[in-house]
């Protein structure tokens, strides 16, 4: 098998994330240590730093895509289809760390449903997952690309000419509704693979992700009808993407607001830094994700699911909490950025504390990992859920586990550092769990 370059990336966040980060922290937790006192306004300034490269490079990433997406529209062929699906593989790599910013900040967190609102409804925006439109019935004209007006809470919608503007103001969430999905990184996602109806019938890893013909965006040989239209939504949501994340990036910077609100109340900051640590390990991550999916036992339990990337875009959530602890950052571009840390002030102030959350830190990377191997190398997944798997269920449910544990060290953090005790955001994924007694 060809490495590809999102493979590569892959390898460098594992070796990362697993090995090398601990070593490195050490040895900048000792250097600093060693020039000057670390205070918690540096700590606080470094995540800022950091949390405006992570979101710079899933812009930088986000406009690669694009590029692969005009090649597509311009050449619709297996190869720049291929291409267009690996640049949105990599765009979702920063993005996924970046989701510990959107547990504790407001402004992110307002923010984030224009871009990974999940489970999106395919047949809103296109022919229905369970196959092609055909001649003798209407089912093309129930939803955006294969119609010209929509109804939507009572309202008629033009939806002749898809723009950023129309998916932006009209189509995504209108009047609150969670089901009416337009925007963000799974809709281009649903509109580059198609849906997954393999299901249970899969054979092997590479069954898991959708299989949509490149001759669905081809104006000569057009599968599948509307695919002109096709094309022109998912160039629109791509740019809406962009200028979304313009956006967030515009917020990170020495003016933008969610660093202001972060640095005029340093204090209160690094409440927000650890309430995204135990937000994003046990409500988002241990249960709105991993456990949601046990819950639901099938591919629309997961967040991306019609890539096959589900788990890969699990591993880089749990990424972000090593970020966020050492203080560090990869770019996408190989640039190694660390400054101040939590982990700075606790190895000094509690060692004990800063051992015990390395050690279940360390245990909850482990799982992840075996969880994303297995999904890679044995089955995908979307079987991985399945009732009755054993195995599959199994791995997820220690990952789940190691995830709840990790928080309950997370809950030390606000005495430790002498701020207000924090509640972290929980989910209701998590009210039946029970950990094994092995």
């Amino acid at each position: 098998m060809n490495i590809t370059k999102t493979n590569w990336l892959l390898a460098i966040a594992f070796a990362a994330a697993l090995t090398l980060t601990p070593a490195k922290a050490q040895q900048n937790s000792d250097s600093s240590a060693q020039t000057e006192e670390v205070t918690i306004v540096d700590v606080v300034n470094n995540y800022a730093d950091i949390g405006l490269a992570t979101f710079q490079d899933s812009l930088r990433t986000a406009e690669q895509l694009r590029t692969a997406i005009e090649d597509l529209l311009n050449d619709p062929n297996d190869e720049t289809l291929e291409l267009a699906q690996e640049a949105w593989r990599t765009a979702r790599i920063p993005f996924e760390i970046s989701e510990i910013y959107v547990q504790a900040n407001p402004i992110v967190g307002d923010w984030v449903n224009r871009v990974n609102a999940w489970p999106i409804d395919p047949d809103y925006i296109d022919y229905p997952g369970s196959g092609a439109p055909s001649a003798d019935n209407n089912s093309a004209s129930e939803n955006i690309i294969g119609s010209t007006t929509i109804t939507l809470g009572g309202n008629t919608i033009d939806v002749e000419k898809i723009t950023t503007e129309l998916i932006s103001q009209n189509l995504h969430l209108p009047n609150g509704d969670q089901t009416k999905i337009a925007s963000g990184y799974q809709v281009i996602e649903f509109l580059l693979w198609g849906n997954d109806t393999l299901g249970a019938e899969e054979k092997d890893v590479e069954d898991g992700a959708g299989k949509r013909p490149a001759t669905d965006f081809d104006l000569e040989t057009c599968t599948n009808q509307n695919c002109e239209r096709r094309g022109e939504y998912l160039y629109a949501a791509v740019n809406l993407l962009i200028e979304d994340l313009q956006e967030m990036v515009g917020n990170w910077l020495a003016t933008g607001q969610a660093r202001r609100a972060l640095l005029a109340d340093p204090d209160m900051g690094l409440s927000m830094m650890i309430s995204g640590m135990g937000s994003l390990a046990l409500g988002e991550l241990a249960g709105n994700r991993l456990m949601r999916s046990i819950n639901v036992g099938d591919q629309t339990g997961e967040q991306d699911r019609f890539s096959n990337n589900t788990n890969i875009s699990y591993l880089f959530n749990a990424r972000g909490l090593i970020g966020v602890y050492f203080g560090e950052y990869f770019t996408m571009e190989d640039d190694y950025i660390a400054g101040a840390s939590m982990a700075d002030i606790l190895e000094k102030t509690n060692p004990e504390l800063d051992e015990e959350f390395r050690i279940a830190l360390g245990l909850t990377m482990a799982r992840m990992r075996l969880m994303v191997e297995y999904a890679r190398d044995v089955e995908a997944y979307d079987l991985m859920i399945a009732p009755g798997n054993e195995e599959g269920n199994g791995l997820i449910l220690e990952a789940v586990a190691s995830l709840i544990d990790l928080t309950q060290v997370i809950e030390k953090f606000p005495a430790a550092f002498g701020v207000d005790p924090i509640e972290f955001i929980g989910s209701a994924e998590l009210d039946n769990f029970v950990p094994s007694t092995e």
